[in-house]
């Protein structure tokens, strides 16, 4: 249960990044979209080539920062000593995967802003298969390969997300996509479409940078306050939300891409219409997946094969995350809408409002006044009620409509 705990620490870590390129991401999206929507063919891949650049040269700062600082941040956190080493290791391994990582997202948002989402579909099965497959593999020494144990899974996540971007390339190389919609590569470094990059996109990068290091804080919090099978019960909760979050942040970049594209073919008038309908069919989705989880939580629960104890006390929260799951599903796909106007630095302040709210509530529940885990976790019906709400006055308002270009 212990090691449990910790691979959490390393997994939230891990996100910190990762959220930090899907903010990057969803910049890039948002302005590939508009010129699709304008349809300015030759800014599109313009756009992806900055964003790759980018994206290469904060991947390697982030390796560089976990290479000479985790393992003193981790004990500074409570961690052990040798829990700290172990975890440092995983991650000067994990670390390297953010260089695919990075590419293979902005192939996919290349992709999406060219309507061809249905080719995400093979980058998305070969990552997912060769890291479950590898994970075996390598994790417990089958098929040839030694047993690396903990390492092991770092190793497989940065080799599948090798495969996956190197299959999204393929298809991009070999289905002649961008001849066939005309669009003509340039491969030189421009100062504009650079500034205009990090200009869109250092207010997403931040707000997702903040809103994972504040889930970060809550596991650590969670660590100090909490026993082992409570530690170990938050961690489940923790790639339950994640599970949801594949299919509600799909969701969300459509919602990104749909709506960019409109406001570029000013077709303003059909926002709202639009973005009923996207929460209409996301809402049927994640509440089937939320009543077979409630019908079925044993199911769920008892493939971590941790017992009876473990399960009885893993009911409240999940009743719990599972409706902050349809909270998210709401809350995600308004922002998103929000990012699609480009209004990037709006996105940032009802973030932060998010996440001041957050913080307030898990120190009030966790340090202070010391309640139960169960109570803890509806931190996430405050973030995401709080992130919905602004997000649908803000888009409702209207000021956003008086400028919309983005240049």
């Amino acid at each position: 249960m212990k090691e449990l705990g910790l691979v959490g620490l390393v997994g939230v870590y891990y996100l910190i990044f990762s959220a930090i390129g899907y903010g990057l991401n969803n910049a890039l999206l948002a302005i590939m979209s508009r010129r699709a929507g304008e349809n300015n063919r030759d800014a599109i891949f313009l756009t992806l080539w900055h964003g790759l650049v980018v994206g290469t040269i904060l991947a390697l700062v982030t390796i560089v920062f976990t290479y000479f600082c985790i393992e003193h941040i981790l004990i500074a956190t409570g961690v052990d000593e040798a829990g700290a080493k172990m975890a440092a290791e995983f991650l000067k391994i994990r670390m390297w995967g953010l260089l695919f990582l990075y590419a293979y997202q902005m192939q996919n948002a290349y992709l999406v802003s060219l309507q061809r989402s249905k080719f995400l579909l093979f980058g998305a099965l070969i990552a997912s298969v060769s890291n479950v497959y590898l994970d075996y593999a390598m994790i417990f020494g089958h098929f040839g390969f030694p047993e690396m144990g903990f390492n092991g899974a770092a190793y497989a996540s940065v080799i599948s997300e090798i495969l996956g971007m190197v299959t999204v390339f393929a298809v991009i190389y070999f289905s002649k996509i961008s001849i066939k919609e005309g669009i003509k590569y340039h491969w030189e470094i421009q100062k504009k479409t650079i500034s205009l990059v990090l200009r869109q996109a250092w207010p997403l990068m931040g707000q997702y940078a903040i809103s994972t290091f504040a889930w970060w804080i809550f596991f650590i919090l969670v660590n100090r306050n909490y026993n082992e099978t409570e530690q170990g019960v938050s961690q489940v909760m923790r790639n339950l939300f994640g599970l949801s979050g594949i299919f509600t942040w799909a969701f969300g970049s459509s919602t990104n891409t749909i709506i960019s594209n409109i406001i570029g073919q000013g077709k303003i008038n059909e926002i709202r219409r639009t973005l009923f309908r996207i929460m209409a069919i996301s809402g049927i989705g994640i509440s089937f997946f939320i009543a077979v989880i409630n019908i079925w939580p044993s199911v769920f629960l008892g493939f971590y094969g941790l017992g009876e104890d473990f399960l009885a006390e893993a009911i409240g929260p999940l009743r719990v995350v599972t409706i902050a799951m349809l909270i998210l599903g709401v809350g995600v796909i308004l922002l998103n809408a929000v990012i699609a106007t480009g209004k990037t630095i709006v996105v940032f302040w009802i973030e932060f409002a998010g996440i001041f709210s957050y913080l307030l509530y898990v120190f009030l529940v966790i340090e202070i006044w010391k309640m139960d885990h169960l109570t803890a976790w509806m931190s996430e019906w405050v973030y995401w009620s709080v992130m919905a709400f602004l997000s649908i006055v803000y888009l409702w308002k209207g000021k956003w409509k008086k400028s919309l270009s983005i240049d």
